[in-house]
């Protein structure tokens, strides 16, 4: 089933540099060998997401663990296949591209969407000095340069990301770094390949909290100066508001493969339209709420539903306390509210028939 499109907050018209469209990445499950002649039951990981990721954008993806935020970005940057819908960078559909059906070249579109891992250390071969893992994607973008131009570019952006004296790192094998220095390496090297977006997945969740504002304002004062996109994925809401806000972008919010809400962070967080984001909100003691917003949690049930067999209708009914019988059978669209803000919610619809059906009783 098609939803509303979400489309980059700054879009002047132009084309957008991601256009995700009705997008599905659906997994089956492993089966054990009693159950190999039974069919295999599917995650619906990811399950009708229609985006738009602009030029020089920011969008923070957060929601529990298993919303299919981390799916839905590596589907982004091309490294997982979608099983429906489909996802185009600069108007090329990324696997029609793969398969050699377009004029551009697929290793050009994987240079041009990277990726930072929560853990940077398991991406840096522990065998190699840091100038010799930096080296690789030049020789990739710029083949023709000497070693010494290598090296020199090398130094700058270790300079450019804090790590001096850039020798010094440069010489040092993985092991030698602490986990915020493994990770301003990893940002190094994804901005080497001149990246169009980056996939920020949970990039600074391991890091102590003295140094997540650090990294976060590090990753977009160089998003200014190399004219990049991030896709920032977090668990956290109070660190999707802040890197939303201090790029200019947006915050969306996963529940159980779909977007339910999408908009401005001050205006989602102090005015959210989705029952699902007043959870996230009331879960985050550090957005400084109103005190007597720090009740009871603002739902009926605690437990997440079996992605395998999503409840019917709004997803998030089973735990609603808003949800009436009209939540059980239809699924609400991502629709436009004001200014930016978006949100899947029979209740933002005045004259939807949610108003006249009953409510939901335990």
């Amino acid at each position: 089933m098609s939803r509303a499109r979400d489309t980059a907050a700054d879009s002047d018209g132009d084309a957008p540099l991601i256009s995700v469209n009705d997008l599905e990445v659906h997994f089956e499950t492993e089966q054990g060998l009693l159950e190999m002649f039974d069919d295999p039951d599917v995650v619906r990981a990811v399950d009708g997401v229609s985006v738009d990721i602009g030029e020089n954008d920011v969008l923070a993806l957060v929601g529990e663990s298993g919303c299919g935020k981390t799916t839905l970005g590596k589907t982004i940057i091309g490294l997982q296949e979608p099983t429906g819908g489909s996802i185009a960078y600069r108007g090329r559909d990324i696997w029609e591209t793969k398969a050699g059906n377009t004029d551009l070249s697929f290793d050009d579109i994987r240079s041009s969407l990277q990726i930072i891992h929560q853990d940077p250390g398991s991406s840096l071969n522990p065998n190699r000095r840091i100038v010799e893992t930096l080296s690789e994607p030049i020789r990739l973008t710029h083949p023709d340069i000497s070693a010494g131009e290598r090296r020199s570019r090398i130094y700058s952006l270790l300079e450019r990301v804090g790590m001096t004296p850039p020798r010094d790192f440069a010489s040092r094998y993985p092991h030698q770094l602490s986990g915020g220095e493994k990770q301003r390496v990893a940002l190094a090297r994804a901005l080497l390949m001149n990246p169009d977006v980056i996939l920020a997945d949970e990039a600074i969740s391991a890091l102590d909290v003295s140094l997540r504002v650090e990294m976060m304002d590090l990753m977009l004062d160089l998003q200014e100066e190399f004219d990049t996109s991030f896709v920032f994925i977090s668990h956290d809401l109070s660190n999707a508001r802040y890197f939303a806000a201090h790029g200019n972008g947006r915050i969306g919010v996963m529940y159980l493969g779909n977007l339910v809400e999408v908009g401005p962070p001050d205006r989602l967080i102090s005015d959210p339209k989705h029952p699902y984001t007043e959870v996230l909100r009331w879960a985050t003691p550090n957005l400084a709420l109103d005190a007597s917003e720090a009740g009871d949690p603002p739902m009926r049930k605690i437990d997440i539903p079996d992605p395998v067999n999503p409840p019917s209708g709004c997803r998030f009914h089973t735990r609603c306390p808003e949800a009436r019988t009209a939540c059980t059978r239809e699924q609400p669209e991502l629709r436009t509210l004001e200014d930016g803000h978006r949100a899947a919610c029979f209740r933002s619809e005045s004259d939807h028939r949610y108003w006249e059906s009953d409510p939901i009783e335990d």
